[in-house]
């Protein structure tokens, strides 16, 4: 059976189901996210710009194009290229967007998110459907075991070099699965990508057509192509790959390939809307427009409008505030914290920005290590009912209103509101503040107070004491709250306060009690499988020996999890997630607070910044929604 999908090239009018098997009607799906941002933009572009390729371009590029530098644009713009409604109005071109990041090799993903392009997209700025992006159509064969993408004909990488399949294969095969040339970083492949222990088949058709296959359904490939990789410049990274140069080595190639060399390089081929042209390495990186981008607005102006997008390396979250506040960054949003609503919603009186309020989604969340070194601890951990009144001890509504200012929807661990397996009931489980619940439960559960000298025992007579390992900033704040509703049900918690670059590590070898962090992926937990079930030997990080340990319920949801990747049936996708839901949800391995509400800001100087949004890291965070490419500095 074959399904082919072939949409019209505007970005919010081609919004696919977020299942291959169950495709939302294109007029419906324009219609419903039309009304979302009302814009004065046209929402569809005059075929004659199509049939006779008379686009705008920015004038630096005109300009190149006058001197003989440059290709005409009609001639740097693909067949088919595509269509981006402005979220208000058609923009101008020029100008610069000003960003900070907080490091530049240890913060690629704040670039990342923000430039990378995929086969497909989440839909923006909300991320209610996926759509097309590099690729202009699909198909589907033998009941979803076989997908074709059609890559739109006449892309090229910023060098001007024609992007082909090739250069997606080099990525996949000479890179993501090749043990030797994968970065250190990346221990094993994307699970995503796995299907019983196999790699998925990638084959080239011809230079534009991708065929995806695996020996069971591809449930979840459209979400894998809306990541923030499929490809890398073959004709730029080959030479350094020993499977095509005898004379070089794996170690070089590892060390011109990582993350930060491909987003951050100059000279490196990009597909994205703007381009590295300077690193000058723990200060800035800047990026100047690609004049070989392949998006157009309704007018038929090529993207991006900004000429140049600069992020100055800046550590202290508190100075990128300052910075933002006084005028002298344009978007503040990855490093924006809690604590700075009240001076932000001051400062926003002196009518330099506009600030923006968007979720909730993910908050605080606290992992229970399963197999911490400390086996009667561990023994506690893995103990329902000491979880359940871990969770009851929380009085969720002071943390709202003293760290939150009210912007926090108190709630238990289970899916978030945004995603569509979503359950009300499910949500607010164990989420009442009931401490005499709580030591109801620990009584029972054999954790009492013995001595009589206000702290529980464990079971081998030892005090119920625990470590939460936590970063500085709010998370501390959250973290004195919550030691102290423990302590009141006589479990002894202190705070292990350490950087990042400390917490981190721990948290990957399995060396902590408690580990602070905000809940992985509650809007779409397919996204970060790793944390929601055993699909390799040492995850989920907060159960390290599941594989051989985990508790049945865990096997089962990780069973349906692993359905759900190789199904195209919506009916048996819900089924099976409903059930992880409730697994995980009524089973409480994880303690969350509730769910957190977004804080961000945009200079008044800006045109076309979205209001609404997701900070949802599956959705690829807070950079990928609000849609740079389409913001315009106002002359």
């Amino acid at each position: 059976m074959k399904r082919t999908y072939f949409l019209i090239p505007l970005l919010f009018c081609g919004c696919l189901a977020p299942d291959p098997g169950h495709l939302a009607k294109t007029g419906e799906a324009a219609q419903s996210n039309a009304a979302i941002h009302k814009t004065r933009a046209p929402v569809q572009i005059d075929p004659e710009i199509l049939i006779s390729r008379t686009f705008g371009e920015a004038p630096i590029l005109a300009e190149k194009v006058k001197k003989g530098e440059l290709p005409p644009v009609s001639e740097r713009l693909p067949e088919n290229p595509l269509i981006v409604v402005p979220m208000d109005t058609i923009g101008q071109y020029g100008g610069v967007l000003r960003r900070a990041l907080t490091g530049d090799i240890i913060q690629t993903a704040g670039t990342n998110k923000t430039l990378s392009e995929n086969l497909m997209g989440f839909s923006r700025p909300l991320p209610d459907s996926i759509v097309h992006n590099l690729a202009e159509s699909f198909e589907f064969h033998d009941e979803g075991r076989t997908a074709i993408f059609k890559i739109r004909k006449g892309i090229k990488w910023s060098d001007g070099v024609p992007f082909t399949v090739d250069d997606i294969l080099f990525w996949y095969y000479d890179m993501t699965f090749d043990d030797n040339a994968r970065p250190h970083n990346q221990p094993v492949p994307p699970s995503v990508w796995v299907v019983d222990g196999k790699p998925i088949d990638l084959k080239k058709i011809d230079d534009h057509t991708l065929e995806v296959s695996s020996s069971k359904p591809l449930g979840r490939v459209l979400h894998a192509l809306c990541l923030d990789v499929i490809a890398q410049p073959k004709h730029h990274l080959s030479h350094l790959h020993p499977r095509y140069n005898p004379e070089a080595t794996y170690e070089e190639f590892r060390e011109q390939a990582t993350n930060a060399m491909v987003i951050m390089k100059p000279g490196m081929p990009r597909l994205s809307a703007w381009v590295p042209v300077e690193w000058i390495r723990g200060q800035r990186i800047v990026y100047a427009r690609n004049p070989y981008y392949w998006k157009i607005d309704t007018a038929g102006n090529q993207l991006p409008y900004a000429d140049r997008i600069e992020f100055t390396v800046i550590q202290d979250p508190q100075v990128i505030l300052l910075k933002f506040v006084n005028g002298e960054l344009d978007l503040f949003g990855r490093y924006s914290r809690i604590n700075m609503f009240p001076t932000l919603r001051t400062e926003e009186k002196k009518g330099k920005f506009k600030l923006r309020i968007t979720g909730p989604d993910r908050g605080p969340a606290y992992y229970l290590n399963w197999d911490t070194p400390k086996p009667a601890l561990r023994e506690a951990f893995r103990n329902r009912d000491v979880r359940i009144a871990l969770s009851y001890a929380i009085n969720r509504e002071e943390i709202n209103q003293i760290v939150y200012h009210g912007l926090l929807d108190p709630a238990g661990y289970s899916f978030a509101p945004s995603n569509p397996h979503y359950s009300e009931a499910a949500y607010r489980k164990y989420a009442k503040f009931d401490p005499d619940k709580s030591r109801d439960l620990l009584d029972k559960a054999g954790y009492r107070d013995t001595d009589g000298d206000g702290w529980r025992e464990l079971k081998d007579g030892s005090r119920f004491e625990l470590n939460i390992d936590v970063v500085p900033g709010v998370g501390v704040d959250v973290s004195e709250l919550v030691s102290e509703h423990w302590r009141s049900i006589g479990i002894k918690a202190n705070l292990n306060i350490s950087l990042r670059d400390i917490v981190w590590p721990r948290r990957l070898n399995g060396e902590f009690d408690i580990h602070h962090w905000g809940l992985e992926g509650p809007a779409d937990p397919l996204g970060r499988l790793n944390d929601w079930a055993i699909m390799a030997p040492t995850v989920p990080f907060w159960h390290r020996n599941a594989s051989k340990e985990g508790p049945a319920w865990l096997h089962e949801a990780t069973m349906r999890i692993k359905k759900v990747l190789t199904t195209v049936d919506p009916i048996a996708v819900h089924e099976h997630m409903t059930n992880v839901r409730d697994l995980h949800t009524d089973n409480v391995p994880v303690i969350v607070v509730g769910s957190a509400y977004s804080i961000w800001g945009a200079s008044t100087r800006l045109g076309n910044v979205p209001f609404q949004g997701s900070a949802a890291d599956v959705h690829r965070g807070w950079g990928r929604p609000v849609f740079h490419e389409q913001i315009f500095i106002k002359q």
